[in-house]
């Protein structure tokens, strides 16, 4: 082993940077910078070697390359038996890269193509840091002028492990993603829509695609209005539901503040429309339609005035999108076929929640719990109400039958209190629920929620199950000569 630890060190941002050299210097550590960074340390008093003692070069292209070197790089990527030759052999290797960027934040109010812009692009500062989190095992790797007094720290304490060093590495790849990402989004503009406003107008907002694009990266405006914030959340959930109804089916989904106002399926892209429309005539109302299917001139004649924000397919007729297409401020959106499984991504205060996307569709597998069996039909509604739950926020019931739902009890707090929503929409709408089938996205942890479907007439129930309280709630449904399946799986969505 080296008798001495080694550093390489660039910084823009020089806050904290003689602290830190003097620290490690004091430690015993060699230490090499680049550039201006090896001038800045030298002035302070401190012994430094250039990082052109290793490379050859002080400076290519006014200052572009100083350390896209081979064997700059080899230094901070040599591990195992590579490792010990270069220290056998007299060359150095690292046990710390500490880079801070260039500032890409500067740019901010510059134009995408401005040629100002690419300067503040740092491309050798997370190659280096990159590679030193790549080789955690034997290099600390530090991105960011903010955590160099945390390593100092952590050195001085001899706490520098394997543990702290795979940390530190996770730190860079999320702070180099994030570096890239603010550059994507900045040289982007012009390429992807631009949205006026986030959910509400004195929130700013823009969307950015991943690559390859997809969904509705992919999809094709072919009418209205640019597509808004609040206008991709409602959409992405109504093409998601859309996606997931059977796919031998022709269904239409109305979705409205990121919730089903109905959804329906039908023999013809009008009478999935009905269906689906039948169980709320109001929401809709400035919602977002979305079909699996074509959309023909039957339906389009249909939709006379309802208003709608977006209506969206796979495919349309081409008298149909033309008389869609007078709508001025309709958005017509061509969806693409499928999309590949992604993970769900949501923020929160200081990070991201991620998880795998709840694609647990139709019964899959479920468990008779009550003495009398569904029916064909009944077993039809289930499969179609459970799909639809998915879609629901929590807590979630949906009434309906074959065809589609009746009525959607969407939010509430209490399970028993979304019963009552769906129930009373439903009536709203003149509907008898004799005969109805009911889904529930979590478990019903009391006998209050059928009973209470039983009031209405309510045949049958499709539930996750899993209370403390299953069999009261199975004696409950036997009571009623309701017919009850348990899914073992839940739908919630918050």
């Amino acid at each position: 082993m080296p008798e001495r630890r080694t550093a390489l060190i660039s910084a823009w941002n020089k806050k904290g940077l003689d602290e830190c050299a003097a620290g490690l210097s004091g430690l015993g550590w060699k230490i090499y910078a680049s550039g201006g960074t090896a001038d800045h340390i030298e002035k302070s008093g401190i012994d430094v070697i250039p990082a052109e003692s290793i490379t050859g070069i002080s400076t290519l292209l006014g200052g572009r390359v100083k350390t896209l070197h081979p064997e700059l790089h080899a230094a901070i990527l040599a591990a195992g038996e590579d490792r010990e030759a270069r220290i056998k052999d007299g060359k150095p290797v690292f046990d710390l890269v500490a880079v801070d960027f260039y500032p890409f934040s500067k740019t901010s109010g510059m134009e995408a193509d401005d040629p100002g812009l690419v300067e503040y692009i740092d491309i050798g500062g997370p190659t280096m840091v990159r590679g030193a989190a790549k080789n955690w095992l034997h290099v600390i790797s530090a991105a960011g002028c903010d955590v160099f007094p945390a390593v100092l720290e952590a050195i001085s304490d001899g706490v520098d492990d394997e543990k702290f060093r795979r940390m530190m590495a996770s730190r860079t790849f999320d702070i180099t993603s994030r570096y890239d990402l603010d550059i994507s989004l900045s040289m982007e503009r012009g390429f992807v829509p631009e949205l006026r406003y986030g959910e509400n107008p004195h929130q700013s907002a823009v969307v950015h695609f991943t690559w390859p694009v997809q969904g509705f990266g992919s999809a094709e405006i072919l009418g209205g209005k640019a597509m808004s914030y609040n206008n991709y959340l409602d959409a992405t959930a109504a093409w998601d539901l859309a996606e997931d109804m059977p796919e031998d089916s022709l269904s239409a989904v109305l979705m409205k503040h990121g919730n089903p106002c109905g959804t329906g399926r039908g023999d013809t892209p009008l009478a999935a429309f009905d269906n689906a429309f039948r169980a709320d005539s109001v929401s809709p109302y400035g919602g977002i339609l979305a079909l699996n299917c074509n959309v023909d001139m039957e339906l389009v004649a249909r939709l006379k005035g309802i208003f709608l924000e977006i209506v969206m397919a796979p495919s349309f007729d081409e008298d149909a999108l033309l008389r869609l297409q007078k709508r001025k401020k309709l958005r017509i959106l061509r969806m693409p076929d499928g999309s590949e499984d992604r993970r769900q991504v949501r923020s929160i205060n200081g990070g991201l929640l991620f998880q795998d996307p709840d694609y647990v569709a139709g019964l899959e597998k479920i468990d008779i719990v009550s003495e009398r069996k569904p029916s064909e039909q009944e077993l039809a509604a289930m499969d179609i109400l459970w799909r639809v739950c998915r879609s629901v926020k929590s807590n979630a019931i949906v009434i309906g039958d074959s065809m589609g739902t009746l009525g959607v009890g969407a939010g509430q707090m209490s399970r028993i209190e979304s019963l009552d929503l769906a129930v009373r929409r439903a009536k709203r709408e003149g509907h008898s629920l004799l005969g109805a089938v009911l889904a529930s996205d979590g478990l019903f942890p009391f006998r209050d929620g059928p009973d209470r479907a039983a009031e209405e007439g309510i045949s049958a129930i499709v539930q996750p199950g899993g209370s403390i309280r299953d069999q009261e709630v199975i004696d409950a449904v036997n009571e009623h000569d309701m017919a009850m399946v348990f899914t073992g799986t839940r739908h919630f969505k918050h």
